[in-house]
């Protein structure tokens, strides 16, 4: 089957960023075209791209993956049902179209991936065609159609990863443009991270003939990948040291070469009382899980009778003066979340080791004094291929550990933030292929005013400060020994905690960031 294509409009809301509609403004209006090779649901900093650009009252086309919804400014649905994983391009949505902004959604086909090398020989040209195909017709096909934007196209900004096949078809796109007699669109780059470290790469394990193939493909992808670098117009990088890698290996520098720090947007803030009541009522955790059953029945310091409808694991609803009063549970659990792609980059089997080691070393200290810690509760978001593995470890995990159980929740874009702006801690078990770009997750924690432990790695220190603003280790073990130190007597005594806090808050934001950093590089707009 030929890969199917879908296009969907969604509606901007930008009541509370009214767009400037004066003469001047109409005048400079571009049309960017945002292209993303993956589902552009689990691409937040494109997605803020989108959003900043309409702000400034430029046309958008954002090109990805059929998959997870838009955030919640971007997208609003006159249909529950956004998520279209039907092999046809005809059931979708209904969708309202703002007049700014159009979304062309792929799916390409996947050939059946087998273990046999034989398979494999056949799987990788066959992903790569229909990779290929989805992108040409989008591009020469699709984008054509003025029907929503009038206007050409000026500018069109890439992820990368992945470079393959993406760089070359936008690059030849923009040539094709050109030649056409039209205006030819600015080619830009935004370097989330080397797409050559992408593919695996040979161990001392590895057999001689695999090592000579996986070499070859890595450095063949890596000349692909320098020279298509050098064909853009302007490039955008996560980190000052891809900025710098990028000029010493891919003669990549100059005033076209801007590092555009992740920064979170207004929605990652402290959670209210009121938005966590809401919430956990909603996810009603103690209920989905049995095993967290027995920590809603410990009875609060206040003595207070509550109905499990009016409290949750952290917030309780009580009657005051016939007022209703939602207040923090007095007994109610540390929060660690941890945001994963189940990945082997991203090896949790590290975070469950140190969960082990914690509960050991609570287990010691009760021994001797009174227990100082709380229940921890541990949530872990995300999706991914390692995620069935693990989930029966987990499950005996919370069988034999009696003051520590981990969840896995799978939440929408809307509900992310607050779950954050709930958390105690966050986790971060991210490593770099490239050692070159930093975790986004950690930005949307810091958003939330929430201190974190994160898995050091090359230009980690860009963004988490060791003893500053969270916690650096290297294993399970050191993990372990951070957790302890910073749970100890929670919530009442949280004295690093807060100095953490502390120096997170203020932090820029992405809009102001973005204006001052990417609006002129990307569009050309001078600043206001």
């Amino acid at each position: 089957d030929l890969p199917s294509i879908r296009s969907c409009s969604l509606w901007y809301d930008g009541t509370n960023n009214t767009m400037n509609n004066s003469l001047e403004m109409m005048e400079k209006k571009k049309h960017v075209v945002v292209v993303v090779l993956g589902d552009i649901g689990r691409s937040p900093r494109m997605q803020y791209h989108t959003l900043s650009l309409l702000e400034h009252g430029h046309y958008v086309t954002l090109i990805g993956y059929v998959g997870e919804r838009l955030i919640p400014a971007l997208e609003k649905s006159t249909s529950d049902d956004d998520n279209t994983h039907s092999s046809t391009a005809t059931a979708t949505a209904t969708k309202k179209y703002h007049q700014n902004l159009r979304v062309l959604r792929m799916k390409p086909h996947l050939p059946s991936k087998l273990n046999n090398i034989t398979g494999r020989l056949f799987y990788y040209p066959l992903r790569l065609i229909s990779l290929m195909y989805c992108l040409f017709y989008t591009l020469w096909i699709q984008l054509q159609d003025r029907t929503t934007i009038s206007i050409p196209v000026d500018v069109i900004l890439v992820q990368n990863p992945p470079s393959v096949p993406t760089l070359l078809l936008v690059y030849l796109y923009c040539v094709w443009e050109g030649l056409l007699g039209r205006k030819r669109p600015r080619f830009v780059i935004d370097w989330h991270n080397l797409g050559f470290t992408m593919f695996e790469s040979p161990t001392q394990q590895t057999s001689f003939l695999r090592t000579i193939i996986l070499t070859s493909i890595r450095t063949i992808a890596k000349s692909y990948e320098r020279i298509l670098a050098a064909m853009a117009d302007a490039h955008l990088t996560v980190t000052h040291a891809m900025e710098v890698w990028l000029g010493e290996h891919f003669n990549v520098h100059g005033a076209n070469v801007r590092v555009l720090y992740d920064k979170p947007p207004m929605l990652f803030r402290p959670t209210t009382i009121d938005e966590e009541h809401e919430l956990f009522q909603r996810l009603d955790l103690e209920g989905e899980n049995e095993q967290l059953h027995g920590w809603l029945d410990h009875v609060d310091e206040m003595h207070e009778e509550q109905t499990p409808s009016e409290q949750t694991l952290f917030t309780k609803c009580s009657l005051q003066n016939s007022e209703q009063i939602i207040q923090p549970r007095q007994n109610r659990p540390a929060l660690l979340v941890s945001s994963t792609s189940w990945t082997p980059d991203e090896d949790f089997s590290v975070l469950l080791e140190a969960l082990e080691k914690l509960h050991t070393l609570i287990m010691n200290a009760s021994k001797s004094t009174p227990s100082s810690f709380q229940n921890i509760l541990v949530v872990v978001t995300g999706k991914g291929p390692q995620k069935e593995y693990f989930l029966p470890l987990l499950h005996k995990f919370n069988e034999q550990h009696q003051y520590i159980k981990i969840i896995t929740l799978w939440l929408e874009a809307s509900d992310y933030p607050k779950l954050l702006g709930c958390a105690t801690l966050g986790v971060c078990l991210h490593t770099s292929t490239s050692g070159l770009d930093l975790p986004m997750k950690v930005l949307d924690m810091f958003g939330c005013q929430v201190p974190v432990c994160a898995i050091g790695f090359d230009c980690l220190d860009e963004l988490v400060k060791d003893g500053v603003n969270g916690r650096v280790f290297c294993d399970g073990e050191e993990l372990s020994r951070q957790l302890f130190d910073l749970l100890k007597g929670y919530p009442l005594e949280d004295v690093k905690m807060e100095r953490y806090r502390q120096n997170i808050r203020g932090m820029t934001r992405w809009r102001e960031n973005w204006d001052e950093c990417a609006r002129h590089l990307i569009v050309g707009d001078k600043l206001d």
